[in-house]
């Protein structure tokens, strides 16, 4: 059974959308005060009606009830209906959660697709220049050989001349 002392506590989540809280809250505050006096009601003896007042005090106790089921049924209208519409707005807010979490993908990984591509054109650049220095030692080291190979045989030609004389 719920106690006055439940409904005074009892705290709904705030949400951007939604009912207003302070209606909430004076709406519970009403629903408080109406279902305190009835559970103090309930809880206390009730003295014999007399034999004069039992049709009034059923007449009165059944219109106390009634106002009662009433207020809690709007109660449980407006908690189902806060309720679904945290459940929206929750949804949504997931979704768009979702959706910028995509979207941040797609931009890091177009992000690295352009890094890649830049060191692949470096590497290839890196490449081109380590064959063409390759070939200019490889040419640089033909021409010394060259060289050298002229020396000897213009150092044999000279030895030649000189054992000549």
């Amino acid at each position: 059974m719920i106690t006055p002392n439940d409904i005074a506590t009892k705290d709904f989540k705030k949400v951007a959308v939604g009912y207003s809280p302070e209606e909430v809250d004076t709406f519970l505050d009403d629903i408080y005060v109406d279902y305190e006096r009835l559970y103090r009601e309930s809880q206390t003896p009730k003295e014999q009606p007399k034999p004069a007042e039992p049709v009034e005090t059923a007449a009165s106790g059944a219109a106390q009830y009634k106002n009662l089921e009433k207020t809690l049924e709007r109660t449980i209208v407006l908690a189902e209906t806060a309720a679904e519409e945290m459940k929206t707005a929750a949804k949504a807010e997931a979704e768009q959660i979702v959706k910028e979490a995509r979207l941040q993908a797609q931009e890091l990984l177009t992000a690295a697709r352009m890094k890649s591509y830049e060191l692949e054109q470096d590497i290839d650049a890196l490449q081109t220049r380590y064959e063409l220095m390759k070939t200019r030692v490889k040419l640089l080291l033909y021409a010394e050989i060259e060289l050298l190979d002229k020396n000897e045989i213009l150092a044999e030609k000279e030895e030649a001349a000189l054992e000549e004389k």
